[in-house]
């Protein structure tokens, strides 16, 4: 059943064509009449008939203007335009504005009408059919989680999804901004850049293509895969499209992992070697309070004065070591994280005023309110901040900044100096007992803030360069 609505004021015209369908047996019609030109707009937006047949000069040339106002508010449906005038300026002005087809009433015949019907109703399907395909491949583009491109001839990037923008924020304040940039823009290595144009000369594909990528003063860790799009009748342009895959926080979160096991097995050492040293410590004890009661002379009592002091030092380092290495109870409260850091600076206050550093702080406005240990996290963020400030004490101008507030819903704290940095080997072992660059430091005030914040079910990232600086970054 194809249903049929016709919009004409002049009863004799509608029951001409009405006469010029029902002759035509090949199809089903139902046919509806609308003669009122203030009803006829809202009818046809209703959308419950297949095709329209609207007359030129329905209230006083108004069908033209019914048809443009439609397709302006994109109404795709047939629309088949009639009128008494054969003027090719009045077609092509029809076909222009959307028309389906133009007919003359006086030329109308049953089969021409059925075939402008037909047509004009599988062209919509067609038309149809691509809108379907072309939303369902501009929902992949635009929906998907890894970051898309389009590059033209010259690798200017011509299109992108949000995704893209996600990762690369510093290009957010203005589309216009990436649409003017080169491909070649986002590569911290042009060479890698020339290597991967090279390859794609070569192969017209390249799948899986490992670099770094800039995002402001953050390297993007990246796996580029682009292909040259076939070539379209309508254009024989070369066009790329590109997917990137985002491997920083895949990398960050096998680190992460890697860091958790080292650390437990680091504990589980710590437990054992200090279970081991205990045992023949208690015996040294022991003998020392037996020597004390059968020597008398001013020697032996230097002896053992100094033998108490060492081995009353071994025991408080072992209890240090058992408690960086155990999980300790919390005692939650709610508190304000921006307190809390505040707090923990006061405590390291007389060393950055002795030093002359230049504290800069970008907290937000608004309370952060969590239920923490407030007493073990300004450990954490103090045991941070002495490291900050140790770090810049050659600086000719150090500066310490600390941010604080809620990124995507995680509270987070920035530690940030420029101070001379940490090398590889150093920051592969920050976190691990004993290991310190510091003179007399015994390496266990970093294990015991990994703890800490592991107890928060937090997480610390540190990015650090030679001579460049350190930064922390706290997630709770």
């Amino acid at each position: 059943m194809i249903k049929i609505l016709i919009i004409e004021d002049k009863k004799d015209d509608f029951y001409s064509i009405t006469r010029f369908l029902k002759e035509e047996n090949e199809a089903d019609y139902e046919i509806n009449w609308c003669c009122d030109f203030k009803l006829a707009e809202e009818e046809i937006l209703m959308e419950t008939h297949d095709v329209y047949l609207i007359d030129y000069f329905f209230g006083k040339k108004e069908g033209l203007a019914i048809v443009e106002r439609l397709r302006e508010r994109n109404f795709r449906k047939p629309i088949i335009l009639l009128t008494g005038n054969c003027s090719k300026d009045i077609e092509a002005k029809a076909i222009a504005l959307g028309a389906s087809d133009f007919l003359i009433k006086e030329e109308i015949k049953p089969e021409m009408l059925e075939r402008s019907i037909r047509y004009a109703l599988d062209r919509y399907k067609q038309q149809q059919f691509i809108r379907e395909q072309e939303q369902k491949y501009r929902n992949l583009f635009e929906l998907s989680v890894e970051p898309f491109l389009i590059l033209n001839e010259n690798f200017q990037i011509i299109e992108f999804n949000s995704s893209f923008l996600d990762v690369f924020d510093q290009l957010k304040p203005s589309n216009e901004q990436v649409n003017n940039l080169q491909f070649s823009e986002l590569f911290k290595s042009q060479e890698e850049y020339n290597s991967l144009k090279q390859h794609l000369e070569v192969e017209l594909a390249v799948k899986g293509f490992k670099t770094i990528l800039l995002n402001y003063d953050r390297d993007v860790v990246a796996s580029i895969s682009i292909a040259a799009l076939p070539k379209s009748q309508l254009s024989d342009k070369d066009f790329y499209h590109v997917a990137i895959s985002d491997l920083t926080k895949i990398m960050e979160q096998e680190q992460e992992l890697k860091r958790t096991e080292k650390h437990s097995m680091s504990g589980r050492m710590a437990r054992m070697i200090a279970h081991e040293i205990r045992n023949p410590l208690t015996n040294i004890r022991l003998a020392l309070g037996e020597l004390e009661s059968i020597t008398s002379n001013d020697d032996a009592v230097m002896l053992n004065q100094m033998i108490e002091r060492n081995t009353s030092r071994i025991s408080t380092l072992i209890d240090d070591l058992i408690k960086s290495a155990r999980p300790q109870e919390l005692t939650k409260e709610s508190v304000d994280l921006r307190m809390v850091v505040a707090e923990s600076l006061m405590l390291c206050q007389d060393r950055i005023e002795l030093l002359n550093i230049h504290l800069k702080k970008n907290i937000c406005d608004s309370p952060i309110i969590g239920e923490w240990d407030k007493e073990k996290l300004k450990i954490a963020f103090t045991n941070i901040i002495t490291n900050a400030i140790e770090a810049m004490e050659e600086v000719s101008t150090p500066v310490l900044t600390i941010i604080v507030n809620c990124f995507d819903d995680i509270p987070t704290v920035y530690i940030r100096d420029n101070g001379k940095g940490m090398d590889e080997e150093t920051l592969a072992n920050l976190f691990d007992p004993f290991f310190s660059n510091r003179k007399n430091g015994l390496g266990l005030g970093m294990t015991a803030t990994l703890n800490i914040i592991n107890m928060h079910e937090g997480k610390i990232y540190v990015r650090s360069e030679l001579g460049k600086g350190t930064e922390f970054r706290v997630e709770i």
